[in-house]
């Protein structure tokens, strides 16, 4: 596996963890899997709970935040928003064609 530098790692870290979400997964496990060390690993996943991306479940493994969940409720929000705005500047412009 080749190295990855630590912006790397944030995307592997996630993946990881969004397939590991029901479990958890702990620090060794993610070391093994991202291929680093659990210093890096322990680096990294401090990163994520500051940022209120991931927490540990009920057995002190990590997984996902609902915050991290919300990105995609609000990009799914974000299309709703621009779907009304399309619909009310439709009716607008049919409106004055008539």
């Amino acid at each position: 596996m080749e190295k990855m530098n630590s912006q790397a790692r944030i995307f592997a870290i996630t993946e990881i963890l969004y397939e590991n979400h029901l479990e958890g997964i702990a620090n060794k496990e993610l070391a093994k899997s991202v291929g680093t060390t659990q210093s890096n690993i322990c680096r990294d996943m401090a990163l994520f709970e500051q940022f209120g991306w991931a927490e540990r479940n009920a057995h002190g493994k990590w997984r996902l935040s609902p915050k991290f969940g919300g990105i995609a409720g609000q990009i799914m929000k974000s299309y709703k928003v621009a779907r009304l705005e399309l619909s009310k500047e439709e009716e607008k412009y049919a409106t004055a064609m008539q």
